[in-house]
């Protein structure tokens, strides 16, 4: 979701706030922090007015995620056609975390482990817009990335399956560097189990050893099983991301 800025000034009269212009596998995105315009501006329509001079420039499938809404929010990118779609909060907490887990995970094989990965990812997330129908090709575009690191991808096997597996991410560039649990996921056979809070603490483990302070993950608001995991273990609401579109 995230993607090369582009500063309004390029784009139309407004201000200095950004809005960010990129692309996923489902069309543009579309990124912005409401609460930079409302430094500006009190109301929506200063933000408003530069997005639709974006939204002018571009066609096809189009998805807008808007950082810290508000009411005026809503109603200004209604005017727009825009529609809520969800929100996505972003949590955090400082490492390392007060909960320990023992459980036994080992570090992602490139090369082996890309098939019995996608296939209890897509089980698992069968019903998530962005997180299904993964495929190995997917996979290993990730691993050529420089922040990937087989090390923080954390796998955990039972009964000779892929149970489940918890990826992490590091952000260097975040002040603290901030370790995110980027993915995580049970195999449906193993729900029940409690391996979904034993993975996410294997993770964040695992992010604490390489000395990071801070921990981070993106979670949609209605998950409320997760949502109320993630808070059991410390974690907050820092921002809430609310994605729109036509």
């Amino acid at each position: 979701m995230r993607s090369a800025s582009h500063n309004v000034d390029q784009v139309t009269n407004e201000p200095s706030p950004l809005i960010s212009v990129g692309g996923d596998r489902d069309g543009t995105v579309i990124e912005l922090d409401a609460s930079q315009w409302r430094n500006y501006d009190h109301d929506s329509s200063a933000m408003t007015l530069a997005l639709q001079r974006v939204l002018d420039k571009l066609t096809g499938a189009l998805s807008v995620w808007v950082d810290h809404p508000d009411e005026s929010t809503n109603s200004g990118l209604a005017r727009l056609g825009l529609q809520f779609q969800r929100d996505l909060y972003r949590m955090q907490r400082s490492l390392p975390m007060d909960q320990t887990t023992d459980i036994e995970t080992r570090s992602f094989v490139a090369g082996r482990d890309e098939q019995a990965w996608v296939e209890v990812n897509n089980r698992a997330f069968a019903w998530h817009r962005e997180q299904s129908g993964w495929t190995v090709e997917m996979v290993i575009k990730r691993e050529a990335e420089d922040w990937f690191d087989p090390d923080g991808f954390r796998i955990y096997e039972k009964d000779g399956r892929l149970a489940a597996y918890c990826w992490t991410k590091v952000h260097p560039d975040e002040d603290p560097p901030a370790g995110e649990v980027y993915v995580i996921a049970v195999d449906p056979d193993f729900h029940g189990q409690g391996l979904g809070r034993a993975l996410t603490l294997a993770g964040y483990q695992h992010l604490a050893a390489q000395g990071l302070t801070s921990g981070i993950l993106y979670v949609d608001a209605d998950n409320t099983t997760a949502v109320t995991l993630y808070k059991d273990l410390g974690l907050v609401v820092d921002v809430t991301r609310r994605l729109y579109a036509v």
